[in-house]
Formats: C-alpha cells, structure tokens, sequence
C-alpha cells in the first residue's frame, strides 16, 4: 500500500507507527507541521505562528497539492482536531483517523467549534481507530458511525518490553511527558511522603516537555538531595531497561484512554501505582496487578505507593497478572496486523 500519514513527527507514537508500516513493505509517506528526527523523512507543511485552529488548515492547499503527487492508496491521519481536519479537508477516501485519547476525552467536551470540528472530521472518516473502550465511545457520541470504529490497542513490542535483571528495591519511575495532563505535581507530591518514612526510595523521572523546569524546581524542594533524578527523553531501549529496574510505575495523569506507558510497565514488571481512571481500568484493578488513587490526590498517591511496597508478595504475583494480560490483549505486532488488515480492506473496497 501506499500510505499517506498525517502526524506530528515529533511524538514518538507517530515515529513508531510509520516505521511499523514500513518494516511490512509499505510506502509511508508523512506529512508534518512539526519536525522530527532526520531519519524519519516526514515531508514538512508550512507552519504559520497562529493558533492550532488556523495553523493546521492553513497547511491544507500545500498538503492537497503534494499528496496529489503521492498518490496514496488510504490517507492515515492521527489526532482527531489538527492531522484528522487535515486528512479530511483533502476529500480522499478511504480516510483512517486515529483518536489518542485528550482529543476525544477533553476536547470532545467542550462545546462550539471544538466539538463541531470533531463531529465533521468523524462523520468523514471510513475508519476511525481507538485504543480504549472509553475512546470508541466518546467516537460514537460524537458522531462517528458505529460499523466504522473499531477498538485496537496499539500494543507494546513484548519482546523489547520484558522483565530483564535485577531488579532495584524502593525505585519508583515515572516514564510520562512533563505537561498539565500528566499531573507531576501530584506526583511529586505523594512521592515526598511516602520518602519521608522511607530512606531506601528514589524517583527517576524519564520524559520532557513545557513543565520540566516547574516539576525541576518542585522536586528540589520536597525531594531530598540525592534521591530523585531526572534523566530526559529516552528512546524505547531506554525506557524498557528502566522499567526492567523499577519496583514501581508511578502516573498521575488526569485523563488517558489506553497508556502506552502502563503497558510497557506491565509488560516489565514495573507495579503500577496509577490515577483511577477509566483508561486505565480497562487493564487493570485496584488490588488486581496495581493499586490506583484518585486524580489529583498526593495524599491517596503515597498511600497507593506504601501499599505497594508493604506487600512483596503482591508485587510478585502482580508482575505475573499484568504480564499475561499484555501478552494476551497487548501484542503490538498482534494487533497492528489486524489494523494493517483493516486497512487493506478499505483500499480493497475503494479499488
């Protein structure tokens, strides 16, 4: 096939999902306002300093013009109010939008425009993929058609993502990108409590975004010197050999569908102490492979985390539940395949 795809090159989910299609002998071409990395290959759009809801469909006449040249079999666009306007401003079919949770799950709940634009890219759209329960129905309610969302976890590599050498007592890891959504306050927060009573903890803190140097400043107040460490993007290898030694996966995030980054801990054997949502219990329970606290509660966050190291046991008999259940529903070559073959079916159908 010959795929179009429409994403922000700069998100390692974009970056993964293009080399994926091309590891299975597709042509990927993808189109960006933001720029990636130089091996990628995304072709740039023209990004004008203005608002997301002006940038995005300034960048169509271009996009128009040069897909035309590519001539795809499908176009793929990824986050329904920016790439999926995109992908259905050009009128090509078929068309696959991907939803990846906060552009469902918060902006689907805002009213005028947002939610109009979303109605009128999700009424386009020949597929509409979902990766969680709660994301295909926020789809539904917002006007995609029933027989065209279908809900597929991406997945987790679980060969990369595997419990592999010793293991580090009391290192508790947060993999999440530093932004509001993910809530590093909270966990900070719950974190300095439980270190308070517990001098063999540490937090490593993976990732980066427009809130690290806020969460920089937090944890060297309430952390104790020493015991906490921030140690920047990493790439899969990076973050599958720190989970592979953490005790415990800590996320505060205040919204998800299905989190990657809880999938790779499970797939680890990091015990996840995660918020309760319903993202995150479509895998998991508390007490049943995780403990879970309520969004934005550092208080219910350490009691989470004190429950969790409490109980050695537990943790063990958790690493073996979660792991089975991503090796069940979580493979990512698994369930990539059946998205790939939904794809060859509306090129089928369009043919």
């Amino acid at each position: 096939m010959r795929i179009a795809t429409l994403g922000n090159a700069a998100v390692v989910h974009t970056q993964r999902w293009v080399e994926h299609f091309r590891s299975r002998g597709h042509e990927v071409a993808l189109w960006s306002l933001e720029a990636g990395p130089a091996g990628l290959g995304a072709r740039p759009l023209p990004a004008w300093p203005l608002p997301g809801a002006f940038r995005y469909p300034l960048a169509a006449p271009a996009l128009a013009q040069a897909v035309r040249k590519f001539a795809p079999d499908i176009v793929d666009s990824h986050y329904v109010p920016n790439y999926g306007l995109l992908g259905a401003l050009l009128n090509r079919h078929p068309l696959s939008v991907t939803a990846w949770g906060s552009d469902l799950l918060l902006l689907g709940e805002r009213g005028g425009l947002h939610r109009s634009r979303l109605r009128w890219v999700l009424r386009r759209a020949d597929l509409v993929l979902a990766d969680a329960e709660n994301l295909a129905s926020a789809a539904r309610n917002l006007g995609a058609r029933t027989e065209r969302v279908a809900c597929i976890p991406w997945g987790v590599d679980l060969g990369r993502y595997r419990e592999d050498g010793a293991r580090e007592p009391g290192l508790i890891l947060s993999t999440r990108r530093m932004e509001p959504l993910y809530d590093l306050p909270t966990l900070v927060e719950g974190v300095a409590r439980v270190m308070a009573t517990r001098p063999n903890t540490r937090l490593v803190l993976a990732g980066d975004g427009p809130s690290r140097s806020e969460i920089e400043q937090l944890a060297a107040r309430r952390l104790p010197a020493g015991r906490y460490q921030f140690v920047g993007v990493l790439d899969a290898q990076g973050i599958a050999e720190w989970l592979a030694r953490a005790e415990i996966y800590v996320s505060a995030s205040l919204s998800d569908s299905t989190s990657l980054s809880l999938l790779e801990a499970m797939a680890c054997g990091a015990v996840p102490v995660v918020s309760d949502l319903v993202g995150n219990r479509e895998w998991v329970a508390d007490g049943a492979g995780a403990h879970l606290f309520p969004p934005g509660d550092s208080a219910g966050l350490a009691l989470a985390l004190e429950r969790t190291f409490d109980d050695a046991a537990w943790r063990d008999h958790a690493r073996r539940h979660n792991r089975q259940i991503v090796e069940r529903r979580a493979d990512h070559s698994r369930n990539m395949a059946e998205i790939e073959a939904r794809f060859e079916a509306l090129v089928r159908g369009a043919r």
